[in-house]
């Protein structure tokens, strides 16, 4: 009996002893997997993480068109990103053009950032241009808009310089420092001339209209809404650059084009107005009454806007 009682008790000891091992085991086993799984967590394991890439932004800019039914004309639209101020093209991006919501097909934009697209417009009148990324892995970019003005040849054109359109706003000041655009976007535009609207509506019942600003080609998506917002007859809008040889070599770029039928202009410019009798055009000129301006000889003068409806002048046959 007293024999036995020492292999009892070393039985008891290694099985005991094997429970703690056995413990210790699986604390050993859960501590890896717990540290393996905060690795992962930490993007320190061999495993592949996805992680979203941004894109980068960029914009399209897409400028009016003057076209003729059933004839071919060049669409265009260029892909930019603005860095330092300065608009980079961007080139190797798929586009699709679509008119009156309709696709007409993709192209890939150039080295430049443009893409371009034949059209031929089946019918006369305004068509709406819109251009978007047809699958922007690289960048993103809101759909830019545009007007196609569909115009037979033989239809009389008449230039409006929107400026003349707009109510006069006097530019802040303080000393010699220019406040204009203090507290103002880049997209804000003046109140219309009283009577501007009508005079432009029954105008455009006799001719094309043609708008033309001094200003970049992406601000005409907000000139049309403008137009729009005032009940403006609608019409294609053309960017000029500063400078007094912008009007005329645009004028002269049309006529090479095959536009003769370019019949006035109206403005309130002094400059712009010479240069439409320069171009042997009927200029009409929208001068306040008290207004102490040279007008050029030849020119039709109006002190308001409900006058230019009735104008003989722009009466064409």
């Amino acid at each position: 009996m007293l024999s036995k009682l020492p292999q009892r008790n070393a039985g008891n000891c290694n099985s005991l002893l094997w429970k703690v091992q056995d413990r210790r085991m699986r604390s050993l086993v859960f501590c890896f997997v717990l540290i393996s799984a905060l690795v992962g967590l930490w993007g320190f394991s061999d495993i592949p993480v996805a992680i979203p890439v941004s894109r980068e932004s960029a914009e399209l800019i897409v400028p009016d068109v003057l076209a003729q039914p059933k004839q071919p004309v060049l669409l265009s639209a260029r892909l930019v990103k603005t860095r330092l101020f300065m608009q980079i093209g961007l080139g190797g991006e798929p586009v699709e053009f679509l008119v009156d919501g309709t696709s007409i097909g993709q192209t890939m934009t150039g080295g430049d950032g443009w893409a371009r697209k034949e059209f031929i417009p089946k019918k006369k009148g305004v068509l709406e241009l819109t251009v978007r990324l047809a699958h922007g892995k690289r960048v993103k970019a809101q759909s830019g808009t545009a007007i196609i003005g569909s115009v037979k040849r033989t239809r009389p054109i008449v230039f409006v310089e929107l400026e003349a359109t707009m109510a006069h706003v006097e530019t802040p000041t303080f000393g010699p420092f220019d406040l204009s655009g203090f507290g103002q976007t880049q997209r804000s535009f003046p109140q219309p001339m009283p009577g501007a609207a009508e005079a432009l509506t029954a105008v455009s019942k006799r001719a094309a209209l043609l708008y033309l600003l001094v200003g970049k080609t992406s601000q005409s998506s907000d000139v049309h809404e403008w137009l729009a917002e005032h009940a403006f007859p609608s019409g294609p809008v053309f960017m000029l650059q500063p400078g007094t040889r912008a009007l005329v070599s645009k004028i002269e770029s049309w006529k090479d084009d095959g536009w003769t039928h370019i019949k006035a202009g109206i403005s309130h410019n002094v400059d712009s107005v010479e240069e439409y009798v320069d171009q042997e055009l009927q200029a009409v000129m929208v001068l306040d009454e008290d207004a102490e301006e040279d007008v050029p000889e030849g020119a039709i003068v109006v002190s308001e806007w409900k006058e230019i409806a009735t104008l003989k002048a722009l009466r064409f046959k």
